[in-house]
């Protein structure tokens, strides 16, 4: 199978909600991209939210509103899963690419580009073994045919040491600076995972933290320059014998949800979901 590069004007089958039925509800600029270009990349290429969980995200923001939303192979899948790129303009998805466009995929493992077929695949094995190892020597066997392989950046001692300082200076400053309590910070979260992710009232009632109680204030920090608190909530609502229809334990948008909220204004700024299925194994 060989995929072409698609190019969207405008995407209206999406509507970024900016309020909840009950409550105002702010989102950023960022968040608003971020639902944008996941759409458009199930819509282009059938990477899901399930099929995103072996992949780093990142948002560059750039000038008059314009973000690139990169979706990029973690570590050493960075070769072949490769890396997608999402243009988003006002809320206007204007372009979209694969690193790998046009390479064929078919022959599940044996092709040296990765796409939706071989995520799952992924996925299956890694519920089943509780690891990666049954794909790992495959994909490292591709990246080093193709020049790539994957260096590890292991921190000394010492820069492990400043990296924390930095992380409580932050958590600390965030902290201090917070006007919200961490109980509305996070019913703010929940009411951004509902609305965002379409949840139904049952499920966004299902939604538990996931970070223990005494662990909680130390969970501010500094994100793109703005005082945030980190909610984590996790969907766990499936029940032991249900029978699911893709063959993994796991229903959809079950997961974890890491929500920053400016902790002076409310705003969201910035959300992360994973279904970690390596824990659902």
């Amino acid at each position: 199978m060989r995929i072409k590069t698609c190019i969207v004007v405008l995407l209206t089958a999406l509507l970024v909600m900016s309020a909840s039925s009950a409550e105002e509800l702010t989102v950023s600029g960022r968040v608003n991209a971020v639902m944008y270009a996941d759409k458009a990349l199930e819509e282009h290429f059938g990477i899901t939210l399930l099929l995103q969980d072996y992949f780093l995200r990142t948002v560059e923001e750039k000038e008059d509103k314009v973000f690139i939303v990169r979706y990029e192979g973690i570590e050493n899948y960075a070769y072949v899963l490769g890396r997608y790129e999402v243009t988003v303009d006002r809320n206007h998805v204007t372009g979209i690419t694969w690193s790998h466009d046009g390479e064929d995929t078919s022959g599940g493992f044996e092709a040296e580009a990765w796409g939706a077929e071989q995520i799952m695949e992924m996925l299956h094995l890694n519920q089943e073994a509780g690891t990666t190892e049954p794909f790992d020597a495959r994909i490292n066997e591709i990246g080093r045919k193709h020049g790539f392989v994957y260096v590890p950046n292991i921190l000394s001692d010492e820069e492990n040491e400043r990296k924390m300082a930095r992380i409580e200076k932050n958590c600390e400053k965030a902290r201090n600076l917070s006007t919200l309590s961490i109980e509305e910070m996070t019913e703010i979260g929940r009411r951004a995972v509902a609305s965002l992710y379409g949840l139904s009232p049952e499920r966004e009632r299902a939604l538990e933290s996931v970070v223990d109680e005494e662990e909680l204030p130390l969970w501010y920090t500094i994100f793109e320059g703005e005082p945030c608190y980190q909610v984590c909530l996790g969907l766990d609502d499936k029940e032991e014998d249900d029978v699911l229809p893709n063959g993994l334990r796991y229903t959809e948008k079950e997961g974890n949800y890491w929500i920053y909220i400016n902790s002076q204004t409310g705003v969201v700024e910035d959300i992360h979901y994973s279904p970690a299925i390596g824990g659902n194994g």
